[in-house]
């Protein structure tokens, strides 16, 4: 029948122009989303409502090969990506799932069970490593509940890297995070010279939500030496920002034991076996071979300026991997698994969930820094390095400079180190 209108039947749209959709579609692809679930993100995010065929069509269109059929990457190309970042962990507790993710967010797509065969081939002792045998029984949780993203936040401090577990001289490194419970998102981590007095405390705080932008309804943490200040300023932020939420009803600030506190803890298990260990030996190494005097006065400060950036940015790529993994499936969770976190943070409304997020300005943010800052002292005092100065940085910046301007990894880290205390005791 003929159809003089030139409609046919579905309604009109605007799509997104190409520019766009690449960077969307890419985005889509480094997070793991399905294809139905990268339909509903299109949906969401441009009002454009499409079938699986014409996401075909736009991703032939556009040259995006992200999966493993149309990328068909060589078994030699996958040998060498997966060998590249096993190699970065000498602990051997990553395994394929994880080096899959690793590989995704790096824009590789290759099968689990060819990157388990090549583990196995080039890497074999690993799986005996991480045997579930092997490891202690964990104690029986009660399911957790929330409303959706921010509903509650979870926060805690990580001392595995600390003076006390390295004894090297009194240098380490302390770690602050803060984790989504209902979408599994970890959504600020930043290591620190002092996550334990109330000073240091209220400006990690405050660091967290000038980050996001945003409190949870409910923070909930130990009950340590640091979260006075952090009390104090969820207090006063929900009453000013969220004044319609009851707090006899909905409490904004939950102190419980750390054994407790299972949203954050059990983060610290998967941050100490994929990143942690290796973190340590790398840093450990400095004692071994003898490299670091805690005598020699250049020694300190060269350690921190060569190692905390070092240190922040794998923190920052595993929060990376974390938020673009998908979660374990457990049939009886009541709240989302076998997700993404990053998605079920951006859309909860596809997880029947509640954005929960508090809008928080930046001059309340500014108001709340200058009162700590002058009762406890500059956020400068509590996440300066010892030794590391103004003066120093400016030093050893010329320094690093003048030997050529190395590579700088956890693995070169101590090389790097050797060549600039050279350099600094010529000169």
């Amino acid at each position: 029948m003929p159809n003089p209108t030139g409609k046919n039947g579905h309604p009109s749209q605007d799509p997104p122009d190409d520019e766009k959709l690449r960077e969307a579609l890419l985005k889509y692809a480094r997070q793991g989303l399905s294809r139905e679930h990268q339909i509903s993100a299109l949906a969401s995010n441009f009002k454009y409502h499409i079938r699986l065929s014409s996401l075909r069509k736009f991703k032939e269109r556009l040259g995006i090969k992200a999966s493993v059929r149309t990328q068909k990457l060589s078994v030699d190309q996958v040998r060498q990506a997966v060998v590249d970042v096993v190699e970065r962990d000498p602990a051997q507790l990553r395994g394929p799932a994880f080096i899959k993710d690793q590989l995704r967010l790096k824009m590789l797509f290759a099968p689990r069970d060819l990157i388990r065969q090549i583990m196995v081939e080039h890497y074999p002792g690993g799986f005996e490593v991480r045997f579930p045998g092997r490891k202690n029984r964990r104690v029986i949780r009660v399911p957790l509940r929330a409303s959706g993203p921010y509903y509650e936040i979870s926060s805690d401090g990580h001392e595995k890297l600390a003076p006390a577990a390295l004894r090297m001289g009194g240098v380490g490194f302390s770690i602050y995070a803060f984790k989504d419970k209902f979408t599994d998102a970890l959504v600020f981590i930043k290591v620190l010279p002092d996550i334990r007095s109330a000073g240091a405390g209220g400006h990690i705080f405050l660091d967290f939500v000038e980050h996001t932008g945003f409190i949870p309804i409910q923070l909930t943490t130990d009950k340590g030496s640091e979260v006075g200040w952090i009390y104090a300023f969820m207090a006063a932020l929900r009453e000013m920002y969220a004044p319609d939420i009851d707090p006899a009803l909905y409490p904004f600030h939950v102190l419980i034991k750390s054994v407790h506190n299972t949203v954050i803890e059990g983060f610290w298990r998967h941050l100490k076996e994929k990143l942690g260990l290796n973190l340590k030996d790398y840093l450990l190494r400095g004692r071994a071979e003898h490299l670091f005097n805690p005598h020699d006065p250049l020694h300190e400060p060269l350690f921190y300026w060569i190692f905390s950036p070092l240190i922040q940015r794998e923190l920052d790529d595993f929060a990376d991997w974390w938020n673009n993994h998908r979660v374990r499936h457990q049939h009886d969770k009541i709240m989302p698994s076998g997700h993404v976190p990053s998605h079920a943070m951006e859309y909860p409304e596809l997880f029947g969930a509640l954005d929960c997020r508090i809008k928080v300005p930046q001059v309340a943010i500014d108001a709340l820094r200058d009162q700590i800052s002058g009762e406890e002292g500059p956020k400068s005092q509590f996440q300066s390095w010892p030794g590391l100065t103004a003066e120093f940085d400016v030093y050893a910046c010329r320094v690093y400079e003048e030997i050529g301007e190395p590579t700088l990894t956890m693995e070169t880290g101590w090389d790097v180190f050797v060549n600039m205390t050279v350099a600094m005791t010529v000169a």
